[in-house]
C-alpha cells in the first residue's frame, strides 16, 4: 500500500504495532533540498516537481516524531536503515536514542558528485544508520566466498550514481542498486518492508523485485503518480 499523506499521521492510522520487518528510508535532510539544483548546476527539466522539504527549525521535533512511530511499527528484531547527511545528523541520532531501538552499525556511503568548495573540504558522503528493535534480527549472507563477503559488507561503501538521461526522476533519488543490497541483507521473502519517505520509490521496487511486501508514504502527489506503478494500490488523500 502507498499512502499519499504525512507519514507520522499515516503510520498511526494504518500500520499496526510490531508489523514491519524492515524500514529503509531516506528522509528530507532539512537543508533546503528543494533548492539544491542552484548549487549543483543541475538540469531539473526531467525532475518531478513538488519535493517536500522540512524546515531546519522544526527538524528535531520532526525527527523525533517519525522515528518514534517507526520504532513502534517494527517487530522485535526488526531492522531500520536511515540515510542522512551530516547537517542534521545529530537530530536523527538523538531521536533514535530516545527510542527502544539499539545501534547495530554506523555506515558511510561515499559518492563522487559533491559540490566544489574553496574554503572547506568537499562533502562527499552520506551516513547510513543501522538500528534494530531488540530481538532476533535477520541478516543474510549474500556470498559464500569469505573475501567477497567481507568486501560487500564493509562499513564504508560506494554510492552508485543514479544516471538516467532523459528519464523522469525524483529530486535527490537513491539508486535501486544501492537500496537493493540492504533489502536483501536485512529481510526475507514475504517480509514487510516500509519506507516512510518513498521519494522516487527505489525501496518499493527493490522490495518487490526480491519478493517482499511493501508499504510506504509520500507527500508529493506528483512522485506517487510518477513512480509508484500502476500495479500498486494507492490511497491518494487530499494534500
Amino acid at each position: 500500500m502507498i499512502y499519499n499523506q504525512d507519514c507520522i499521521q499515516g503510520m498511526k492510522e494504518h500500520i499496526q504495532t510490531g508489523s514491519v520487518d524492515l524500514i529503509f528510508t531516506d528522509p528530507p535532510y532539512g537543508i533546503q533540498g528543494d533548492k539544491l539544483d542552484a548549487h549543483y548546476n543541475r538540469d531539473e527539466s526531467n525532475v518531478v516537481p513538488g519535493y517536500v522539504e522540512v524546515a531546519k527549525e522544526t527538524y528535531a521535533d520532526f525527527s523525533r516524531q517519525w522515528i518514534t512511530e517507526c520504532a513502534r511499527c517494527l517487530r522485535p528484531g526488526g531492522s531500520m536503515y536511515t540515510v542522512s547527511g551530516y547537517t542534521n545528523l545529530h537530530h536523527i541520532l538523538n531521536a533514535l536514542h530516545s527510542t527502544d531501538l539499539v545501534e547495530v552499525n554506523h555506515l558511510v556511503a561515499k559518492y563522487s558528485f559533491g559540490v566544489y568548495t574553496k574554503h572547506k573540504w568537499v562533502s562527499s558522503h552520506y551516513h547510513v544508520l543501522f538500528w534494530q528493535k531488540p530481538g532476533k534480527r535477520t541478516f543474510n549472507q549474500r556470498y559464500a566466498d569469505t573475501k567477497q563477503s567481507y568486501h560487500d559488507r564493509c562499513s564504508v561503501m560506494d554510492l552508485p550514481r543514479l544516471y538516467k538521461p532523459g528519464e523522469i526522476k525524483n529530486k535527490n533519488q537513491l539508486s535501486e542498486q544501492f537500496v537493493h543490497k540492504f533489502v536483501e541483507y536485512s529481510s526475507n521473502p514475504g517480509d514487510v518492508v516500509m519506507d516512510p519517505f518513498c521519494g522516487g520509490f527505489s525501496t518499493m521496487r527493490s522490495a518487490q523485485r526480491l519478493g517482499r511486501q511493501f508499504c510506504g508514504f509520500e507527500l508529493n502527489k506528483n512522485a506517487v503518480r510518477a513512480f509508484s506503478g500502476s500495479s500498486v494500490k494507492k490511497r491518494l488523500t487530499p494534500l
